[in-house]
């Protein structure tokens, strides 16, 4: 055991009682049982909440009890039941065991009486674990059969029906007396081109609650009227690489590759569609082929951008000029600046052209511009590289603090210590060069902006590009642009040298 032998972890996993009743806080009612019985302290409690054992899904709460055991955090890692820890049978519980077995730690199993720390634990361990897995595999069978009969007979399968309708007695849909009459009014308003924000707004000032019972946006409005239950028609969740999106199609039956009705709906197919095209009308299709709702237009470049050099308070447009905000708003700034708007957007854009024309290889502006793209692009990378390196920042201050330790703080005298010390360095150095491998693993997508870096086309692409999408440009480069006073006569001809100063993307933003 570990110098943590006397801390403990709980792992829990989310179940359902028969009332429907979450178990979460039984099983951690028995757990704490246990650990107190056994004069154990509770560090930290891990809980995923409706995730599946079975599938292969992301589980936080079971990578982060798993890692407090193997890095030597706690001793004793306590579940409920053994099908609570994985329903993925001895393929993943054996992993999990070697791991902790290197680690010297230990998990309890509360309810099937189990100690991994005990030698013949491993064996009935991987007889209830393949029990598990094959349950689940069971269940899933029977599910698919049941929602696979319900859908070629035309019945709703499961889950909340759209607002406005309710589940009948025959399991079809049907209008709900006290929603469906303020659902029809949604759709009709959506045909008539009116925009959903003005709907939602008009919702909420009437105190009409959302189907979740919260506010009304524009993105529940959406999903409503979209949604193919809410024209009658079966809907099925679109699947990718085995996992659902949140994507919701009218499903077709595979025989005859024609829809489904489900019952009644609020529109019609054919309303819905029209809806769609409406919808579609106000969106614009970004850069990389994907939609996305239309931004409302801002009509100044440097609107966040612009600041005053004075104060170093932003600056807003105010007629012609951009104009220090706190000057205008009567507080304090020592020489607050203004400029006309047309000659400082002019001064920004061709100073913009030429610094990224200028860019060699290796700049670390064109580096920053490349990250602020992918992150833009490929959001998914680079949230999954923000994860893993946050991890190995954590690890590696760890292993520092551990070789402080024994080296500058002198913790680990003595043979056992000793022994102690580099079995906890070895899980360290183990996990960093892990963490290493997976963030390896997910390399930066190469950043296409070889066109920003040419003077002329990017200057083409700057003369056709609304105000947005030039904002967009500017933001993968600049930060700030800073307006001095006018020092000369009133009404000088403006003079970008003296007047402007950048703050690029590569540089400390000053604020």
């Amino acid at each position: 055991m570990t110098h943590h032998e006397h801390l403990a972890d709980l792992y829990l996993r989310l179940s359902l009682d028969r009332e429907g009743k979450t178990a979460i806080e039984r099983q951690e009612a028995d757990c704490r049982a246990w650990a107190a019985r056994n004069g154990l302290e509770v560090r930290a409690v891990h809980i995923d909440r409706g995730r599946s054992g079975f599938k292969a899904v992301d589980r936080k709460g079971f990578d982060a009890a798993i890692s407090a055991l193997t890095t030597g955090t706690v001793g004793t890692l306590i579940v409920w039941k053994v099908d609570r820890l994985s329903r993925r049978g001895m393929g993943q519980v054996g992993q999990v065991l070697d791991d902790v077995e290197r680690a010297g730690g230990r998990i309890v199993f509360v309810q099937d009486g189990l100690d991994t720390s005990q030698q013949q634990a491993r064996l009935v361990l991987a007889l209830l674990s393949e029990v598990a897995r094959s349950e689940s595999a069971n269940i899933g069978l029977r599910v698919a059969s049941a929602k696979a009969h319900l859908r070629s007979m035309g019945r709703w399968i499961g889950g909340q029906p759209p607002y406005g309708l309710v589940i009948g007695g025959d399991n079809r849909l049907d209008h709900d007396p006290r929603t469906a009459p303020t659902a029809r009014e949604i759709a009709e308003r959506a045909m008539s081109g009116e925009p959903l924000i003005r709907i939602a707004r008009d919702l909420n000032a009437r105190e009409i609650p959302s189907p979740r019972g919260g506010v009304w946006n524009v993105g529940s409005l959406s999903q409503l009227v979209k949604a193919p239950a809410f024209a009658g028609l079966l809907p099925e969740t679109v699947k990718r690489d085995g996992k659902y999106t949140a994507k919701v199609v009218p499903w077709r039956d595979p025989e005859t590759g024609e829809t489904v009705e489900i019952g009644r709906g609020i529109i019609t197919p054919a309303e819905q569609l029209q809806i769609a095209r409406i919808l579609e009308a106000r969106t614009a299709a970004d850069k990389t082929g994907r939609n996305r709702g239309v931004r409302a237009e801002t009509s100044r470049l440097l609107t966040g951008f612009a600041r005053c050099d004075s104060c170093r308070g932003r600056m807003s447009a105010s007629g012609l000029s951009y104009v220090c905000q706190a000057a205008r708003l009567g507080r304090p700034c020592p020489a607050f600046a203004s400029a006309f708007v047309a000659a400082v957007d002019k001064a920004v854009a061709e100073a913009f052209v030429r610094r990224l024309a200028a860019l060699e290889p290796g700049d670390p502006l064109l580096e920053k511009i490349a990250e602020r793209w992918v992150a833009r692009h490929d959001p998914e990378v680079i949230r999954e590289r923000t994860t893993i390196q946050t991890a190995l920042d954590d690890a590696g201050a760890r292993l520092v603090d551990l070789e402080d330790a024994r080296y500058l703080r002198n913790e680990f005298d003595g043979p056992d210590a000793v022994k102690r010390w580099e079995r906890l360095h070895t899980q360290l150095a183990a996990r960093v060069e892990g963490l290493r491998r997976n963030l390896a693993g997910y390399p930066l997508p190469e950043a296409d902006i070889g066109s920003l870096l040419d003077p002329e086309i990017s200057r083409e692409a700057w003369a056709n590009a609304t105000t947005n999408d030039r904002r967009d440009l500017l933001a993968l480069a600049l930060d700030a642009v800073y307006v001095l006073p006018a020092n000369g006569r009133r009404g000088a001809r403006f003079d970008p040298v003296s007047r402007l100063r950048f703050t690029w993307a590569d540089e400390p933003t000053d604020v």
